[in-house]
């Protein structure tokens, strides 16, 4: 019987998520929506029916009129996370926000010169893309409005022309009807890239004549293009009915050249965001909006652009407080050259910066949070005005700058982030060997992977106004290297604390949690490092539980693609995966599906219950897979209902179902960590193969089982699992050396591991996956050189 998506935990009142992530080159990542959840089948588990949703990740690529792309990510529990791709070429500057509805935007500075003067924000709105995509019924596929992943669909665009203009579209639309002064027309991903150059002409063409960028139409007579069947910014759906008396308040905005200027701005009543939390452009140097009287503050971009059109440095301008008089009009004024502070850092070891991220966050006097993130692909410079603390309300100003080696070829890079409670005056910072930690990353891949282009590391800065994960994160312009091993430089100006997330060639993309890095320290770090397989994690940090009870809700949820970090989570991306999960209750079964890998279950027994997961993943007809082309992954374990002990989810996670009076319980499954000794490949030239075990629970925080390990056994195949030999398995209390042979007969092929563990509350788990690593080829014939020496 069908039962209702899974709803995501509730956050504050005005409480607003970004964030910037990225995959493949010149990506960041960006946050906010319900998480989405995909209904299989379920039958009674009890007197009183049950009901089963299942779940799964889901991604979906939206195309911007630019040609920028988002991919929106919807994992379960999770709010989505909005992946930027600038197009090809572009500066690859995105300012992102939520707006007072919820809604996600993401808007190229390509665009910010014509947004409010001739292009609508409804364009940019990434939320509403992604949810009609979505209602087209298939993720990746076009809808009316959306382009597709592979750039063959179209973007629906409304146009209004002034009285008497004969409708023309601007560069890249194509117009399909035309009726009195409006019109309807499309851009494609490829025609984006034409509408692009357009805007770039149009903004060098007024700085060389020093005009005011954005004052060249984008076509005779334009006067708006919006998303197709979305309403105006100056027509907004229903009638707006103020609860509060409303005061016109005037913002006057000063460029360099001390003429009138554009500038994008946020505006916040800080004695409740709920009374203002809006978006302004000031055009042609003037913006008024009618808001309540009270506190406010503000915070604003100043885009600079060169003779061809291209960003060169924005200006970041904030007011911690000023006042909205009750009575007349209050006038506020911006001078762009008060923001005259150049952010910049002195590394130990040469580097170019290639990223920067400005993350403003403004709380209110309820304690209401809100923000606003501006990521930068490249060197463009940031300029800041100083202000203090807040009055009313919090300030927390962060900028997070990455910068990669000086020398082609040297395997280093700096990401570093710096946070304060005001804007201070000095934006100058020297990084020294105390204020960051040394990791060494390591990235793996199967060697069937098509590796010709690059993948991603994305890394965000993790603090107090940010907690849940890192929501923002990002990678550099032109990606990283897979195999390969890299030294990155993670500060300690915010605190130490980074979210990362890697997304591989290959298709797989890993999930850290929260890791707080002491300066001065070293540490080592694996990605795809196989065999990859379904597993629950061992996290810390914030967290919606995989594997969780709560009164009558239960959650079962295997991540398909988990490698041998067991604070890691992964799944793969756009790539079509067989699979089969089944969740059975007593021995009776509760959910069955072929297209999720995870379970929520509501009416779930409330009485002793023993529960059996069996899930089934085949990439074996997938060619770009050579390892773990098959898993089977068995799983069993007894759930008593209690309340509070030592299987309690931390006060600070959640789960499906909790409320105050309905607290979380981690449900008692076993888990498996491998710890293969091999390559970058995934490969070993080892004639004695050899693995550390670790068999536990799944844990939050360290809350969970810690029933006594009792058994666990490792069997090799070398013929695809028609026969097994044990290996050699040493160790106790679930820390085990396993040890087989790598036979010179099956040298360039790929073992079968199959590993089964049981603990003394009667759990189990067996897990078999085919092409597990690969032997390798004798020297002479070698192809599978892979960068890194055996891990």
């Amino acid at each position: 019987m069908p039962f209702p998506p899974l709803r995501p935990p509730k956050r504050p009142a005005g409480r607003r998520r970004l964030a910037a992530v990225s995959v493949g080159p010149a990506c960041a990542l960006l946050t906010t929506l319900p998480a989405a959840a995909d209904t299989g089948t379920g039958t009674d588990t009890d007197a009183t029916p049950a009901t089963a949703t299942g779940v799964s990740t889901d991604t979906t690529t939206v195309t911007l009129v630019t040609g920028d792309r988002i991919v929106v990510t919807t994992r379960p529990g999770r709010k989505p996370t909005y992946v930027a791709l600038p197009a090809a070429g572009e500066d690859g500057a995105v300012e992102s926000y939520d707006d007072a509805s919820g809604d996600h935007y993401a808007i190229p500075a390509v665009a910010m010169p014509y947004l409010g003067n001739g292009l609508d924000r409804s364009l940019f709105d990434i939320t509403r893309l992604a949810q009609e995509q979505e209602g087209s019924g298939t993720a990746g596929a076009a809808s009316d409005n959306v382009a597709s992943a592979g750039g063959g669909g179209r973007i629906s665009v409304d146009l209004s022309f002034a009285p008497g203009a004969t409708p023309a579209g601007p560069a890249g639309v194509t117009l399909t009807s035309v009726s009195g002064a409006t019109a309807r027309g499309y851009l494609t991903a490829s025609s984006g890239t034409a509408f692009t150059a357009a805007l770039r002409r149009a903004i060098g063409d007024d700085v060389a004549a020093g005009r005011r960028p954005g004052s060249t139409p984008l076509s005779d007579g334009l006067t708006s293009m919006s998303l197709a069947g979305a309403p105006s910014e100056d027509t907004p759906d229903g009638t707006v009915s103020p609860k509060y008396p409303l005061k016109i308040l005037q913002i006057n905005t000063t460029g360099l050249t001390g003429l009138p200027a554009t500038a994008y701005l946020q505006l916040y009543n800080t004695d409740s965001l709920t009374r203002e939390n809006t978006s302004v452009t000031a055009v042609n140097g003037v913006a008024r909006v009618a808001v309540p009287a009270g506190n406010y503050g503000l915070y604003g971009l100043f885009y600079d652009y060169d003779a061809q059109g291209r960003l060169s440095a924005v200006r970041q301008f904030t007011l911690s407080d000023f006042a909205v008089s009750a009575t007349g009009t209050t006038a506020v004024s911006l001078d762009e050259t008060t923001a005259s502070s150049l952010f910049s850092v002195r590394t130990p070891r040469p580097a170019v910066q290639d990223i920067l991220m400005a993350h403003y966050f403004r709380r209110d006097a309820t304690g209401a949070l809100t923000s606003m993130l501006l990521t930068m692909w490249g060197s463009t410079p940031l300029y800041t005005n100083a202000q203090p603390a807040a009055a009313v309300g919090e300030i927390h100003d962060v900028v997070q700058w990455g910068a990669t080696a000086a020398t082609a070829g040297d395997a280093y890079r700096y990401d570093l982030a710096y946070g304060s409670d005001g804007v201070p005056a000095d934006q100058t910072h020297a990084a020294t060997a105390g204020t960051f930690a040394t990791v060494h990353q390591h990235f793996a891949i199967d060697p069937a992977a098509n590796n010709t282009y690059h993948g991603s590391l994305l890394t965000g800065f993790v603090d107090p106004y940010n907690e849940a994960g890192g929501d923002t994160q990002v990678s550099p312009w032109d990606g990283q290297v897979w195999p390969a091993d890299l030294t990155e430089y993670l500060g300690t100006g915010d605190g130490g604390t980074w979210a990362q997330m890697a997304s591989s060639p290959g298709a797989v993309w890993q999930y850290a949690d929260p890791v707080t890095f002491a300066g001065g320290r070293s540490y080592s770090v694996d990605w795809n490092h196989g065999p990859l397989r379904p597993a629950l994690a061992r996290h810390v940090g914030y967290q919606f539980c995989y594997a969780c009870a709560a009164g009558p809700n239960l959650t079962m949820i295997l991540e398909p693609a988990v490698d041998s970090v067991s604070t890691h989570v992964g799944f793969y991306a756009f790539v079509t995966v067989p699979q089969h999960f089944t969740l059975y209750a007593d021995g009776q079964q509760v959910f069955d599906s072929t297209n999720q890998y995870g379970v929520e279950i509501k009416g779930a027994p409330t009485t002793p219950t023993t529960y059996r997961t069996v899930y089934d993943t085949d990439l074996s007809a997938n060619p770009a897979f050579s390892q773990s082309t098959r898993t089977h992954t068995d799983l069993t374990f007894r759930y008593t209902p209690q309340t509070g002990g030592g299987s309690a989810l931390p006060d600070t996670d959640t789960c499906f179902g909790k409320s105050a009076d309905t607290p979380c319980q981690i449900l008692p499954a076993l888990t498996l960590g491998y710890r293969l000794t091999s390559d970058n490949n995934n490969t070993s030239d080892r004639p004695i193969q050899t693995m550390r075990l670790d068999v536990g629970h799944v844990s939050y925080d360290g809350a969970g089982s810690h029933s006594r390990i009792t058994s666990a056994k490792v069997s090799v195949s070398y013929d695809g699992g028609t026969t097994w030999k044990p290996a050699l398995v040493v160790g106790r209390h679930g820390t085990y050396q396993v040890a087989w042979l790598n036979p010179a007969s099956a040298r360039g092929t790929s073992p079968a591991l199959k590993v089964t563990a049981t603990d003394a509350a009667g759990g189990s788990i067996t897990q078999t996956i085919t092409n597990a690593y690969t032997i390798a080829k004798p020297a002479a014939t070698s192809s599978t050189a892979a960068s890194g020496g055996a891990r």
